[in-house]
């Protein structure tokens, strides 16, 4: 039998996932960090120490989404070369692909709007960013419900309130469901801006591929593709996509201290930010696109490193990442779901306890990653799971 998912994609894919929470905090707590805004804070000195070190690897969610894209491209691979039937596996991957990320998707956007519309956290002492979390500018506010009932806001009858919901609801489905796959962006759960390039990169993957398996010399097509994908900033995770497929096409044994350079060069691009000190050679280069192409390097070269190192991918292959990796859609999807619910008015409670604003978010953090696990491990096994095997119904109802 295949082996759907090679264990060190999965625990790579986990720790990643981790990176995209710490960042999506680090914005919410600690704005300096990443410094793409002007925000003090009573820790800043501190972030800017990190933020202009060559460590911020552990909270870089772009370099993480690139890492996903790397993974994706190397396993939706690996699954078609190795299977008996090529040619039907991809017809099949193909009709399940959408249904597989669409409902968890639409699942998650659906909680959110649940959340958004019946709780308002405490967000005085938040930052900026955080306190947009749950402002989503409703279609049907100014639209259908606006044109039937006039300032829904003037008059907040509880009928008026219930076509609002009714309203806010389906813009949540379409959100969850069309505009994040075929728009690239969604004002319920930010995260989905991913899921164009997860789809789309995907069919354009099994195109390639079926061209291949069909005739060979067709190969060539994947590294050209990758080339020119290469060229624009803007198609570099559709480019992560091929990539992985090339490493799985070209898997080698990489000794040791190879790995480790790979490993160590691809966690400093990880930590690039277009204002730290520690990537100024690359800034004078490559100007505002640094923090995009280095964090793009970053993917393959990690991927790389643990992939076809046996020591390092036996090292990052334990039970924990493997669960992290085994759960990480669900927590990629939900994190900012805990975060509204839990982080925001924990860190609001502790810090009119007169905690400090340090400890305050600090012990914040740790509650949301906590229950972040604990939650995505429920969406895994009633969503996630219940997916994945719907979308296979589906696909052997037209293979």
């Amino acid at each position: 039998m295949i082996k759907e998912k090679l264990e060190s994609a999965e625990a790579i894919r986990g720790v990643a996932c981790l990176f995209v929470v710490f960042s999506h905090l680090s914005l919410t707590f600690f704005p300096s960090m990443h410094h793409f805004f002007d925000e003090q804070t009573t820790t800043t000195n501190l972030e800017l120490m990190m933020h202009n070190s060559p460590f911020a690897f552990w909270y870089s969610g772009t370099a993480a989404v690139y890492i996903f894209f790397v993974l994706s491209g190397y396993v939706l691979t690996y699954t078609i070369a190795n299977s008996r039937d090529p040619i039907k596996k991809i017809k099949a991957m193909s009709i399940k692909r959408y249904p597989r990320l669409m409902l968890p998707a639409l699942a998650s956007c659906i909680l959110l709007w649940a959340a958004f519309s019946f709780y308002q956290p405490p967000i005085e002492h938040v930052t900026s960013w955080g306190r947009e979390i749950g402002h989503v500018p409703h279609l049907f506010d100014q639209g259908l419900t606006a044109f039937l009932l006039g300032d829904i806001h003037q008059y907040g009858t509880l009928w008026t309130r219930c076509i609002e919901l009714l309203g806010s609801f389906v813009a949540a489905g379409f959100d969850g469901s069309i505009r994040s796959f075929f728009l690239g962006y969604s004002d319920y759960n930010w995260v989905l801006w991913t899921m164009r390039i997860e789809l789309l990169g995907s069919f354009g993957l099994f195109f390639l591929l079926y061209l291949r398996v069909k005739k060979p010399i067709f190969g060539w097509l994947i590294p050209i593709t990758t080339i020119i994908l290469c060229l624009n900033v803007d198609y570099l995770g559709y480019a992560a996509f091929l990539i992985g497929a090339l490493f799985y096409f070209h898997k080698q044994k990489l000794a040791t201290v190879p790995a480790l350079i790979c490993l160590v060069l691809g966690l400093y691009f990880a930590g690039v930010h277009n204002t730290s000190a520690s990537y100024q050679i690359f800034q004078d280069v490559l100007g505002d696109q640094t923090y995009e192409i280095l964090n793009f390097l970053a993917g393959p070269l990690i991927v790389i490193a643990i992939m076809w190192n046996t020591r390092l991918a036996d090292t990052f292959s334990n039970r924990v990442t493997i669960f992290l990796g085994k759960i990480s859609f669900a927590a990629y999807l939900n994190h900012l779901l805990i975060l509204y619910l839990i982080g925001l008015p924990m860190f609001q409670f502790l810090f009119e306890q007169q905690w400090g604003y340090a400890l305050s978010a600090v012990s914040s953090c740790i509650v949301v990653v906590f229950l972040t696990i604990v939650f995505s491990e429920v969406f895994y096994r009633c969503i996630d799971k219940s997916t994945m095997k719907l979308s296979g119904k589906i696909s052997d109802k037209f293979i």
